[in-house]
């Protein structure tokens, strides 16, 4: 009998304190072969890191793949001569989970216990470097965090009372506001995973 699937992906971004705008987005694809999501963090804060972040989120608009390495890669070719930005991209596809970044964005799986992805030093447009892809069967009820340097990552979902009760975006919010610098910009994906 097919294992039964269910994903339930959430994100949240604010800029840093006294900005108007981001430096970080996020982007979320659900398609019916992958679900693809990544969090991006423009160098700097304001309109500069903003403009780079969303040049970046437009290239993986129109060339997300699940081949993340082969997207990163890409992408780092498309922002040479900018600034630069970090990113961080997940995909899941049925129960199996993959992640890769360039740079500081962080990702971990929470259950019975944490498993910490592994991140790649770089920055995309000035030191591209092959990304390592960390690759993880999923299992009922695990939680993937995904985020930037303005989360402090120690968090854990025990600090969350009733956290299956939330939304993946509503967990997302709270992780942000509980856990977020007011000193940096701030962006979490969070999925929860339902295997039946």
């Amino acid at each position: 009998m097919d294992k039964i699937v269910n994903i339930d992906i959430g994100g949240y971004t604010r800029p840093i304190t006294g900005e108007k705008r981001n430096g970080d987005v996020i982007y979320i694809l659900k398609n019916p072969r992958y679900i693809f999501f990544a969090i991006i963090d423009g160098i700097g804060h304001g309109d500069v890191a903003n403009a780079i972040a969303e040049e970046t989120k437009s290239f993986l608009i129109d060339n997300h793949n699940s081949d993340i390495q082969y997207v990163i890669q890409k992408a780092h070719e498309h922002m040479l001569g900018t600034e630069g930005a970090v990113i961080g991209i997940g995909c899941i596809i049925d129960d199996n989970f993959s992640f890769g970044s360039l740079g500081n964005i962080n990702c971990k799986i929470v259950n019975a216990e944490n498993f910490d992805m592994l991140s790649t030093d770089g920055l995309l447009g000035v030191r591209g470097r092959t990304p390592k892809i960390t690759s993880k069967k999923l299992n009922n009820n695990d939680v993937i965090f995904m985020f930037s340097d303005g989360i402090n990552g120690n968090f854990n979902s025990s600090e969350f009372n009733n956290y299956h009760l939330f939304s993946s975006e509503i967990l997302a919010k709270k992780i942000v506001k509980n856990s977020g610098s007011p000193f940096d910009d701030a962006s979490m994906i969070t999925v929860k995973v339902q295997i039946t």
